[in-house]
């Protein structure tokens, strides 16, 4: 049996680790492993950017002070449904597969079937990320007009997230026939073997994670070290990805502004960081899937987080992590973490099955195996 033509169709290039935050890269790679694919990437011309940006941006911008995103307008759509319809012309494909690209689908009439996959309705982030807000009404219109489109004209729906499904289901009408909720994996190259992983050690070493300190939660993080510090006084916490806006003057609080996974150096660092951790601690404020929750529970790691968006479907309360509300504080976060520490075996359990999930579900080669399993039935 021959194999199958897929086109790769999206906003950035896959072979580009960065593109997505390396979803690209890494769903590209399981796409080669079932299918022989052809990568479309449609440029972005100078003419339709300035366009947009004189015509809808700026006035949005001066006249009224509110934002808009080009790639959510109708023009910006229609242009790409197009250039995809003709692109398609030059191709034998049996199927498309579309990550986080409504734009390119919207305004299409195509004859071959279509993977559309994506992490969040555009209707559901208004307003739920702090960067998603005073946007213009036409914007917004016309932003859920063509992603809803998009989700309508997909053969299958192939969504990172409980969360995402529902607001598919109930803001846009979505047969739950056609839709499939897969767990992104963890964008990583190197995975930990279980012999590199100390799951007996009883110490306290806390990570924070992230680029933006205050949808991350960062201030609660360092509430939950404070407290945390009272009885355990062999705590550590590392803050990497950013710069706390206060001065720290705790000598077991340790920032790494920046690490690039792509570079060697810092790759093999932050693996040993990892192998050091305990706990990551991520009090994230919104969050619509969550690669850091897999590539937290590859290494062993116990999640402590907040049960918002699309968070419990990559952590499992007391299976790989803690799900705590959006209300909880830094004593909330702290005793559930001291409860859990107070327990040499529980915490050693919590980090076997930390990794166990991560085995089961949240890697790159179980989306590829349900990716496969949804191409041949629609093929």
């Amino acid at each position: 049996m021959s194999r199958l033509k897929i086109g790769f169709a999206g906003r950035w290039d896959p072979r580009d680790k960065k593109s997505w935050s390396g979803t690209y890269y890494y769903s590209y790679q399981q796409l080669q492993a079932f299918a022989d694919v052809e990568i479309i990437h449609l440029p972005y011309p100078k003419w339709l950017r300035e366009y947009l940006i004189t015509f809808y941006k700026n006035p949005q911008k001066w006249f009224y002070q509110r934002k808009t995103a080009v790639e959510f307008l109708k023009p910006y759509a229609a242009y790409f449904s197009k250039q995809l319809e003709k692109e398609l012309t030059k191709r034998k494909l049996d199927l498309l597969y579309m990550p986080a690209a409504p734009q390119l689908l919207a305004y299409t009439d195509l004859k071959l079937p279509v993977i559309f996959m994506t992490d969040a309705t555009f209707q559901q982030i208004q307003g739920y990320y702090d960067t998603w807000q005073n946007f213009s009404p036409s914007n917004i219109r016309q932003g859920i007009e063509l992603d809803q489109l998009a989700f309508q004209k997909a053969t299958h729906c192939m969504l990172a997230s409980d969360w995402c499904k529902n607001s598919a289901v109930n803001d846009y009408g979505i047969n739950t026939e056609k839709i499939s909720v897969v767990p992104l994996g963890a964008n990583l190259d190197r995975i930990p073997t279980l012999s590199e992983i100390d799951f007996e050690r009883n110490s306290c070493n806390l990570l924070f994670l992230g680029v933006e300190w205050k949808r991350k939660g960062g201030d609660i993080v360092l509430e939950t070290f404070r407290h945390i510090k009272k009885e355990r006084k062999d705590a550590t916490l590392h803050i990497v990805g950013c710069t706390p806006p206060q001065q720290i003057n705790d000598a077991d609080i340790h920032v790494i502004p920046y690490l690039n996974k792509h570079n060697p150096h810092d790759l093999e660092k932050l693996h040993q960081l990892l192998l050091q951790t305990d706990f990551l601690v991520l009090p994230t404020r919104a969050e619509a899937a969550g690669i850091v929750f897999c590539e937290a529970s590859a290494y062993g790691i116990p999640s402590v987080t907040t049960n918002t968006g699309g968070v419990p479907t990559y952590v499992q309360d007391q299976k790989n992590g803690i799900l705590l509300s959006l209300e909880a504080n830094g004593k909330t976060y702290a005793d559930a973490i001291l409860t859990i520490c107070s327990g040499k075996e529980t915490l050693r359990d919590l980090r076997y099955s930390s990794r166990s999930v991560f085995e089961q579900q949240l890697n790159w080669n179980a989306w590829g195996r349900s990716f496969a399993a949804i191409m041949q039935q629609l093929s």
